[in-house]
């Protein structure tokens, strides 16, 4: 029989202690790294969605409104300042400097509105258009108008129609059938404007005297109409004088 004796030395409590602290250690650093995990799975997934929210966001007002509701199809330098506004249009004859029989502030309304009818445009600009225009002779651009203000002329040229005697007085008969051709041109152009923009602003009706009547007032969107005529004002030109034109 074996009767070595064997011995057995008793495990210090500092050994255990140092042990059971390095388990602990150990789970804390397991579940500081989970956290650590989870945190930044959380910050990716929110900073995610945020960007495709964005992204929806800028896509609905880019491509969306360009793309499919305001499709660039003609180019024009004035676009730049281009922005919408809602307004209400309250076709008020009461009280306006634009309505009314002629007087010197009607007359002088009209003269302002119309200041910026003829603008400068530059070589790169007349390059993005289909036809030529007159170029100045110090090379400086060509003449350009926007459409708008030609369609304010019109406007401006039907209500004299009204006032003949008072405008054109010494009117001879072949002026009154230039005048005629020149109001049937504005009232087509004035025409084919309305149908071009095809405003689809809904009008709501009411009874007057026992009639349906559309209200002509309501709310439209608009065109800023402040910084169109600011950026056609900075590129106005006198016509006065033809002879700074290439002929």
């Amino acid at each position: 029989m074996d009767t070595t004796k064997h011995d057995y030395s008793p495990v210090a409590s500092s050994d255990i202690e140092s042990s059971r602290t390095s388990d602990e250690q150990r789970r804390a650093l397991h579940r500081q790294h989970g956290r650590s995990i989870y945190f930044h799975y959380t910050l990716y997934s929110l900073l995610l969605l945020s960007n495709i929210v964005l992204f929806g966001l800028w896509w609905r007002a880019t491509i969306l409104s360009e793309v499919c509701v305001r499709p660039k199809l003609s180019y024009s330098p004035a676009k730049q300042v281009i922005s919408y506004e809602q307004r209400r249009l309250k076709r008020d004859i009461e009280n306006n400097v634009f309505t009314g029989n002629p007087r010197p502030e009607f007359d002088a309304a009209w003269k302002h509105l119309l200041e910026p009818m003829t603008i400068k445009i530059s070589s790169e600009e007349l390059s993005h258009l289909p036809d030529p225009s007159i170029a100045f002779k110090d090379g400086s651009g060509y003449i350009a108008e926007l459409a708008v203000y030609h369609e304010i002329h019109c406007i401006k040229r039907i209500r004299r129609h009204f006032h003949l005697d008072r405008y054109y007085p010494n009117m001879t008969e072949d002026d009154r059938i230039r005048e005629e051709a020149h109001i049937d041109h504005c009232l087509e152009y004035w025409r084919e404007a309305a149908m071009c923009r095809g405003d689809t602003t809904l009008a709501t009706f009411r009874w007057v005297d026992g009639l349906p009547y559309s209200r002509v007032y309501s709310d439209h969107e608009c065109v800023n109409w402040e910084a169109l005529d600011q950026w056609a004002r900075s590129r106005m030109v006198d016509m006065s004088d033809y002879g700074m034109l290439v002929q």
